[in-house]
C-alpha cells in the first residue's frame, strides 16, 4: 500500500491543477488508508471498491488519452474521479468528519 500511495503522490505533484475534482483525490486515500488499517471500517463495500478503482486508474500508466499528452492528458483521469466522487461523496463527507472530530493527521 505505501508503494501505492508514492506514486499517488508524485503522481500528484506532477500535474497542473485541473480543477475541484483532483483535490478529492488525498481524501479518498486517507479514507483507504484508515480502512485498512482498520481505524474507520463504516463503510459499504461498493465505496472501497469505487475508490480503489478510480484511484488505480489514476495512478495506471495506461489512459483511454496518455497523461504524456499535454494538458489534455489528464482530462479522463479527471473524469474518473469526478465520476468515483459522485458515487461516494457523502461516505468520504462522513469519513472527513470523523477524522476532524478524532484529530486525525491528514496524508
Amino acid at each position: 500500500m505505501e508503494r501505492f500511495l508514492q506514486r499517488l503522490e508524485k503522481k500528484l505533484k506532477s500535474i497542473p491543477v485541473l480543477g475541484e475534482k483532483l483535490s478529492y483525490i488525498p481524501a479518498m486515500v486517507s479514507l483507504l488508508k484508515s480502512y485498512i488499517e482498520k481505524e474507520y471500517t463504516d463503510l459499504p463495500l461498493g465505496t472501497i471498491i469505487a475508490i480503489t478503482s478510480a484511484l488505480l486508474y489514476f495512478v495506471s500508466p495506461i489512459d483511454l488519452v496518455p497523461d504524456s499528452i499535454p494538458v489534455i492528458g489528464y482530462f479522463d483521469d479527471a473524469a474518473v474521479v469526478a465520476a468515483c466522487w459522485k458515487l461516494v461523496e457523502s461516505d468520504v463527507k462522513e469519513y472527513l468528519k470523523w477524522r476532524e472530530d478524532n484529530n486525525k493527521v491528514v496524508i
